[in-house]
């Protein structure tokens, strides 16, 4: 069963003027929270802890209970979890299996991009949409790769042009001409792509926090 949980940061405080916020979290936690320079980054830090401790609560863990894989991919033993952010959203997928999640605000994207990371074949699928559908297919593409990506826990050491997607009646992925056993899932949030990549098909309602 993979469970989707989702929080918006837009109207938490800024941790640096109400360090009352912080209460509960690591002392590492806090000072990494407070070390970004931008208020809006600090927010997201903060977004994406206190959403993390409310799924470990969730599930009867805690922060404590966390260590780190191969590639700093952080894990739990019998629990599987993954988080991202992007504006004022951040998102943790949590699964009894592997799972990768990611959020991208969509905005303009720079000319070259998609044949810099991309491969031949989904630069082709981007080209056959107008300017506006384009940028849109360009970060369902991303976000997709993202999660698979962070599912595998290879994260950037795997080139986005290292496997491919291809997008038709559902989702495939290819990694060297093979098919790989994974479903994707795409949620729709206004003003953003999102995608989880996981090991099983069973998908529960979205928790919003």
């Amino acid at each position: 069963m993979v469970q989707l949980y989702i929080l918006n940061v837009e109207n938490l405080k800024d941790p640096l003027g109400h360090l009352e916020v912080l209460e509960g979290l690591s002392k590492e936690r806090q000072e990494k929270i407070l070390r970004y320079k931008q208020e809006h980054s600090r927010k997201q830090g903060l977004g994406a802890a206190l959403l993390l401790k409310h799924v470990l609560n969730a599930h009867g863990l805690s922060m404590d209970n966390i260590t780190y894989g191969k590639n700093g991919k952080p894990q739990i033993e019998g629990l599987h979890f993954n988080l991202s952010h992007s504006g004022d959203v951040v998102i943790c997928a949590v699964s009894d299996k592997e799972v990768g999640c990611d959020i991208e605000k969509i905005s303009d994207v720079k000319e070259g991009i998609a044949d810099r990371f991309f491969t031949e074949k989904e630069v082709g699928y981007l080209n056959s949409f107008s300017t506006i559908e384009k940028q849109q297919e360009f970060f369902r593409l991303w976000t997709i790769k993202e999660s698979y990506m962070k599912l595998t826990g290879e994260g950037m050491s795997l080139p986005l042009s290292g496997f491919e997607v291809i997008i038709g009646e559902g989702i495939r992925i290819y990694r060297e001409g093979q098919l790989c056993p994974c479903v994707i899932k795409e949620y729709e949030i206004e003003g953003y792509k999102l995608a989880v990549c996981a090991l099983e098909e069973e998908f529960e309602e979205v928790i919003f926090i």
